[in-house]
């Protein structure tokens, strides 16, 4: 008879395994959890099946970019060494049109751009650096850099009033201060505006980022348009 109870409670205890209503059950989830979870299965399923291939998408196309940007780089550089400047120009247009929207792309236009003023054409080099500014942010650290050589295009093909405008938005930039302003005195010069040079060179003479080159120059640049000797260094 012993024997007969301690084989039904055993009988008992497994049965009340078997009936456990599942692995959310044994998470211990909260009951309403529980139902929402069964009542949406195959929602979250098609959910979590779309985030999977989410990730998986995001992941191959990070991949794919650092894999062009690689090539692109590569190519640049091969493109950059070239030392004959119509190959090198071809090479760099290559970059800009098979790595179209790489860094390396941007570069190789920038490139272009230094091809066209080296060999005298203005047009052409203000037109590539245009190009590339208005596709900048504004806090793209090669805004200063675009502006400069847009400035020195205007300049080298006479049109001052135009590089004076862009050497004054250079002098804006932080770090660029002094080397706008005496840009602009030297425009102002060619100009035969001897006021403004001064008046522009003492702002740039007054600047914490000054350099010794540069304040030495700006030294003499004001003693002259004063009409001050400069002081001879003592030896």
């Amino acid at each position: 008879m012993v024997e007969h109870n301690s084989i039904e409670r055993k009988e008992e205890k497994i049965i009340d395994i078997e009936r456990k209503d599942g692995i959310l059950e044994e998470l211990n989830l909260p009951p309403h959890v529980i139902k929402f979870i069964r009542d949406n299965s195959r929602n979250l399923q098609i959910a979590a099946a779309c985030i999977v291939l989410v990730v998986l998408g995001w992941t191959y196309y990070d991949y794919h970019i650092q894999v062009k940007e690689n090539n692109a780089a590569a190519a640049l550089n091969a493109a950059v060494q070239e030392v004959d400047d119509a190959a090198r120009g071809e090479q760099l247009q290559k970059v800009a049109t098979e790595f179209s929207g790489t860094d390396a792309a941007r570069w190789s236009r920038i490139e272009q751009g230094h091809l066209a003023f080296k060999g005298g054409d203005y047009d052409a080099a203000l037109v590539i650096y245009n190009e590339i500014l208005d596709d900048l942010d504004d806090d793209s650290p090669l805004l200063p850099l675009l502006v400069y050589n847009i400035g020195l295009a205007h300049e080298n093909s006479g049109a001052k009033d135009q590089a004076l405008k862009y050497y004054a938005r250079l002098a804006e930039y932080k770090g660029f201060e002094v080397k706008g302003l005496m840009s602009q005195g030297r425009i102002y010069e060619l100009k035969g505006e001897d006021g403004e040079a001064l008046r522009v060179y003492r702002e740039a003479s007054a600047k914490k980022e000054v350099t010794g080159l540069d304040k030495s120059i700006l030294t003499e640049k004001i003693n002259t348009l004063q009409g001050v000797e400069p002081v001879a260094e003592s030896s």
